[in-house]
């Protein structure tokens, strides 16, 4: 563990034990990931209100709306895949979604990229009670109840959670995939990842390690058992179960990437939001929702759900995450305690904790490195840090223009793509006398001269 993980750790410890008494909870998981895998994780209170031991890593609880963070991951990859796009109408890719109510907005407004943003003015739950009757309908009632279902306000008019929506992704990656929801996560997100304990439908061995659920009660301190209800036909929208040694894993991805599962890109994507709202506190990305604190952002997605109530927040730039696991639901508070944590550990945050690389400067190169100026008056210094060649502040000069950004090598040793800032894409293109003494580039309309040239 590193100093601000360690130094943290103390702090986290008490926090975690005041919130678990305070709000008189049965247990809690918490669980820290740093630097793509588990850094750390306390286990405080019970699994089980009639057994002694603490959760730990392994137990399992129902994550419930984290679930959509994976729903949202199949609907990218798939879109990666040439199945859909995510501007589709749904009703292209569910036909009988044409017999909805449309009350407010179009029926072509309910969009796929919408419906991942809540954003497509579906009404919250499928017409037929689930919650109520703890028993939700099977994925025939939820299609067979769309004559009753309704687009109940504009699209794009305000934020309007559904799970109704993502039930209803999960049949699109149904159609799409042609394999059943469950079977294409298991395929493309839980083996992939190895997440053994990721389940949609528990069996013996997992129903061995599921943490016991709770409800609050008002009266007395000890809570009740609560009932456990299959979400079945909107399974895509809250229905897995997992731990948080597993979980970590999801967390992970989202920090460090991995190709089998999505393109950087594609990840940034899913990162970047697509709503902000009016305030500018927050923004809805695919998926997830991002949320700044002071100058940290993090992205994040609760759950809660007969039982458990959870958390998973993640810092991108200090590559740290959190995940807590409260087995009653609603709790009556402690939900923070996940971002609770993630600031204490930041808060000691170096401002850039990378280690320093020092591998050499590739010979071809060496050439390049300098002070480089072009009119009026615009000062860049082309560097060799962290393992790559990039444009970088002059020192004591304020204006800089393309800087800072990397310069990505092709075919051609003098041609460079620009990565990052005003120049993405464009080339940075040097020249040189005969004799190889580099005399500048030219990027983005402006001639940068070497001084030392």
């Amino acid at each position: 563990m590193d100093a601000p993980l360690t130094n943290a750790i103390p702090q986290i410890e008490a926090l975690a034990r005041q919130t678990l008494d305070r709000y008189r909870l049965p247990g809690i998981a918490l669980g820290i990931v740093r630097d793509g895998e588990l850094a750390w994780f306390g286990g405080y209170g019970r699994a089980d209100l009639d057994r002694a031991e603490p959760p730990s890593a392994d137990s399992l609880a129902r994550v419930a709306s984290v679930t959509k963070t994976f729903t949202a991951t199949a609907i990218v990859q798939l879109r990666d895949a040439g199945k859909l796009a995510l501007d589709d109408p749904l009703v292209q890719h569910i036909p009988e979604f044409s017999q909805v109510q449309v009350r407010a907005g179009t029926l072509e407004g309910v969009t796929l990229r919408r419906m991942l943003t809540h954003r497509a003015g579906l009404a919250t739950e499928s017409p037929i009670d689930g919650w109520g009757a703890l028993r939700f309908p099977t994925r025939d009632e939820v299609l067979a109840a769309l004559p009753a279902t309704e687009v109940v306000i504009q699209q794009d008019s305000a934020w309007k959670y559904s799970n109704l929506a993502y039930g209803l992704l999960g049949e699109v990656i149904r159609r799409a995939a042609d394999q059943p929801y469950e079977a294409y996560l298991q395929a493309h997100l839980f083996d992939p990842l190895s997440m053994p304990s990721a389940t949609f439908d528990l069996d013996d061995h997992s129903r061995t390690r599921l943490m016991t659920g709770y409800d609050p009660t008002p009266y007395r301190d000890r809570p009740a058992p609560a009932a456990y209800a299959h979400l079945d036909g909107i399974a895509a929208a809250g229905q897995l179960q997992v731990s948080i040694a597993d979980l970590a894993q999801w967390v992970a991805f989202q920090l460090e990437g991995d190709s089998r599962i999505l393109a950087d890109a594609s990840r940034a994507e899913m990162h970047r939001p697509q709503f902000i709202e009016a305030d500018w506190s927050a923004g809805q990305c695919l998926g997830w929702r991002a949320t700044r604190v002071g100058d940290r952002v993090y992205h994040e997605h609760g759950g809660g759900i007969h039982g458990f109530g959870t958390q998973v927040l993640f810092n991108r730039p200090s590559r740290t995450g959190a995940i807590l696991f409260i087995n009653m639901w609603p709790p009556h508070g402690g939900l923070d305690l996940a971002k609770e944590a993630l600031e204490r550990i930041l808060a000691d945050e170096p401002a850039d904790r990378r280690a320093v690389d020092f591998s050499p400067v590739p010979e071809a190169y060496l050439p390049l490195l300098g002070t480089y100026c072009a009119a009026p008056g615009i000062w860049v210094d082309v560097v060799w840090r962290d393992g790559a060649l990039r444009l970088a502040g002059s020192q004591g000069k304020s204006y800089s223009l393309h800087a800072p950004a990397e310069l990505e090598p092709t075919d051609d040793e003098r041609v460079f793509r620009v990565r990052g800032g005003r120049g993405a894409g464009e080339r940075a293109i040097f020249t040189a006398t005969r004799q190889g003494q580099v005399l500048g580039y030219a990027l983005g309309g402006f001639e940068f001269r070497k001084l030392d040239a």
